[in-house]
């Protein structure tokens, strides 16, 4: 709690663009951490696409704002969706492997994203990058056109999300990730479905990166 009143009331401390802002990319890598921990922590599956599903998530923000002109909200909706949708299709195929392939796999994964980031200049504008994303738009009389804002925005995205994953990891699903990591075998033994069960931690650990690289992006 006191980390938290703390965190809270940093901006009135400090008066300081350059530490709000590395302390709000702090905030959006601690949310793809949260991410990849919840699948290689307390599942036992070491996703080395990781970045590459957090690049995913900002470029199709980029995208979506600056090429389609999709309102700033609407988009990063649309960015996490885009990013489970695509994890949910890997996960299938990656799942079906164990410890080192898996890694293996999803390495290769991730140097293919990176690959079609970099060559695909028609869409990505390869290595000039995505010039114009937006700020995020005003919420009522509430704006984020500036440094605090942006930083309060993307701290209460990361409570939320330390919340969410405190919550699963508490529950029945949390301790079936822990069963699945500790040995997959005996799970399945017990009827725990495996493939079920570590798709959807694999899904929300790919969600949890879309948030993040949207919003970095």
């Amino acid at each position: 709690m006191a980390l938290i009143v703390f965190a809270f009331s940093f901006p009135y401390i400090a008066q300081n663009d350059y530490y709000l802002h590395m302390l709000t990319l702090s905030f959006i890598w601690a949310i793809a951490v949260y991410g990849i921990n919840l699948l290689s922590g307390y599942t036992g599956y070491l996703s080395l696409a990781h970045a590459g599903f957090f690049a995913i998530g900002a470029y199709s923000l980029g995208l979506l704002t600056v090429k389609a002109g999709m309102n700033f909200w609407l988009a990063l909706i649309c960015a996490c969706l885009i990013t489970c949708a695509i994890g949910f299709l890997i996960g299938l195929i990656a799942l079906r492997t164990k410890e080192h392939f898996f890694a293996i796999y999803t390495l290769c994964v991730g140097y293919i994203i990176y690959l079609v980031i970099d060559k695909w200049e028609g869409l990505t504008e390869g290595v000039r990058g995505l010039i114009g994303i937006p700020a995020p738009g005003n919420i009522g009389p509430i704006t984020f056109d500036t440094a605090a804002s942006q930083y309060y925005l993307v701290l209460i995205f990361l409570l939320a999300v330390i919340l969410i994953v405190y919550r699963i990891i508490r529950s029945l699903t949390g301790r079936t990730y822990m069963a699945i990591r500790n040995s997959e075998e005996l799970a399945q033994t017990i009827g725990i479905s495996t493939m079920k069960n570590k798709l959807t931690a694999f899904v929300l650990s790919t969600f949890f990166a879309g948030l993040a690289g949207a919003l970095y992006a």
